[in-house]
């Protein structure tokens, strides 16, 4: 599909990840050519790439890329190409690392998916599933936040979600579902085994269904105050324990 993005640090990772290929264009606005908003390094790696600056009067770029990707005075398109559910084994079974899969139990906030996807990137998960349905997908808002991550995580979209967690589990994946209510701790699980975490939607978290056939409902043990953090601190918090667990858990200082 056609993505819009924009922002330097979107738009470097989209020409390092191949998303944006030679003889491709960026368009800078005259305003933010003209302070400067592109360093030297950045202009060195463009022209290495074969791609193109292409500058455009304020008015023009604003009508072309909209308001937000003029705040920030470059943009570029390119094409984000959305894999299959089937794709996300295909690549963890050419590997040796131990799968970490994340469901997404319908987000609708752009701001939390981009910021989960910046974190899934940085936490090494092996792919991002979502419904197709009552759920935000990949928008150039999504794009801005990641700051470019989305580049290089696979997200996949499937009709049910609690039927996917069923087959997850037929394939030897164990899956936990995180909710404030739940009795066991993350910091109590082993999480050194195939896995799937489960964040529930900005609100009223996990489905019933989805819930019922995790494997296990896991909380974020919180002090005084609020009960709950939102969907993608959540998911930071869970995802550097398993991967403290997976590769620090024996490092002595």
């Amino acid at each position: 599909m056609r993505l819009t993005v924009y922002g330097v640090n979107t738009i470097k990772e989209a020409v390092l990840s191949g998303n944006i290929k030679k003889g491709g264009n960026i368009f800078v606005s005259e305003k933010k050519w003209k302070g400067g908003i592109i360093d030297k390094n950045f202009i060195k790696l463009l022209k290495e790439k074969n791609i193109n600056i292409l500058l455009k009067n304020d008015g023009a770029f604003l009508q072309e890329f909209g308001k937000e990707a003029f705040i920030k005075g470059i943009a570029a398109n390119t094409e984000y190409i959305e894999k299959d559910y089937e794709d996300l084994f295909d690549k963890s079974g050419k590997n040796s690392y131990m799968p970490l899969y994340l469901i997404l139990d319908e987000i609708n906030d752009p701001q939390n998916l981009g910021s989960i996807i910046r974190t899934a990137n940085g936490a090494g998960v092996s792919g991002i599933i979502m419904p197709k349905s009552n759920s935000v997908f990949i928008t150039s808002s999504v794009a801005y936040v990641s700051q470019g991550a989305l580049f290089y995580v696979d997200a996949v979209r499937v009709i049910n979600i609690s039927r996917t967690i069923v087959d997850l589990k037929k394939r030897g994946i164990w899956v936990a579902g995180l909710s404030g209510e739940a009795d066991d701790a993350i910091y109590d699980t082993d999480f050194n085994i195939p896995l799937a975490v489960v964040v529930g939607s900005e609100g009223r978290g996990l489905r019933r269904l989805t819930a019922e056939n995790c494997d296990r409902i896991l909380r974020i043990p919180m002090e005084q105050g609020v009960n709950s953090l939102n969907a993608s601190v959540s998911f930071a918090v869970a995802a550097y324990e398993i991967l403290r667990q997976r590769k620090y858990a024996g490092v002595k200082k």
